[in-house]
């Protein structure tokens, strides 16, 4: 191995980007392999859906269990519930935050660049997603405790939802939602409480760990083939891990429900996730195509053999 090289995460030598002494115009450009690129890309979209799960995840949906498909997987669970739970049954529909439409997807990620990259480039992505949750959550909180600016206000078709203490009507006699409603409105949006966040990060580096560690069992196990059967025995089990850790810490210590109570919700909660983690099959194939076949065209051989 040369100065101008280092060892990448295959056991190779690539290129630096850049020598010292070059002024910032004449820094030499290092083409990238589209194999560098697709890993750039699926670890810029698995830290895109935590961040976005993050933000939204604080809105709660009901979710009817009536659905065509869904529903029944979810009527089974309420039956598989009330029999292990007599009284713990979901009712007619279940509560989810809103953050299950985006999470899957982080699994999704992570099982790509697992089978493709390697257990240390997907533990690294992990990691730097923790990162990103981490300054994320204090930029939120930062944006909170700013005080609001007096032309900050809210306009007249959503006033209807706010107490008239925090409304005011304008020159023109439309009202107006004020600053302080506007604020107010920004820190429910955003709020979370501390349990809560300490439940989802714990959950979320526990989980995502243990989806990486039991993938590259399941690998050596079937000497590299049956990816279907390594995506899905790994993401279900981790995905019960992740919905096990953040509502037994947020629904016992903040809420204070019991026990029993705390297991119906995490049944049913993980059945739309393990619907969930089936379907997300074809699109682990997709991925390890798509990134294999960019890597044939840069001459490098992923690690893939399912």
């Amino acid at each position: 191995m040369t100065d101008d090289t280092f060892a990448d995460d295959h056991g190779g030598p690539a290129p630096r980007v850049g020598l010292p002494g070059h002024p910032p115009h004449a820094v030499p450009e290092v083409p990238q392999s589209t194999y560098e690129h697709g890993y750039l890309v699926i670890a810029s979209l698995f830290i895109a859906m935590l961040m976005l799960t993050n933000i939204i995840g604080t809105k709660l949906f009901a979710l009817p269990l009536d659905l065509p498909v869904l529903g029944g997987v979810l009527r089974a669970a309420q039956r598989a519930i009330e029999w292990l739970l007599p009284g713990e049954g979901v009712g007619d529909s279940l509560t989810l935050t809103a953050g299950i439409v985006t999470y899957p997807i982080t699994f999704l990620c992570t099982d790509i660049v697992s089978e493709v990259y390697g257990r240390r480039r997907a533990d690294r992505m992990v990691v730097l997603g923790f990162a990103a949750s981490v300054l994320m959550l204090g930029c939120l909180w930062m944006g909170k405790s700013l005080p609001p600016s007096d032309f900050w206000t809210v306009p007249e078709r959503l006033t209807g939802a706010f107490h008239p203490d925090v409304l005011a009507v304008g020159a023109d006699g439309t009202s107006y939602g004020t600053a302080q409603a506007a604020q107010a409105a920004y820190a429910f949006t955003f709020d979370a409480p501390g349990v809560l966040l300490f439940a989802s990060m714990l959950a979320y580096l526990v989980a995502q760990l243990v989806d990486n560690r039991l993938f590259h069992f399941w690998r050596g196990l079937t000497k590299g083939r049956h990816l279907w059967f390594r995506n899905n025995a790994s993401t279900t089990i981790s995905q019960l891990v992740d919905t096990a850790i953040v509502n037994g810490i947020f629904l016992r210590f903040y809420f204070e429900m019991e026990w029993p109570r705390i297991l119906g919700i995490i049944l049913a909660v993980y059945a739309v996730k393990f619907l969930l983690a089936l379907a997300d099959t074809p699109l682990c194939y997709l991925g390890v195509w798509w990134v294999g076949r960019y890597a044939r065209a840069s001459r490098v051989s992923p690690r893939c053999a399912g």
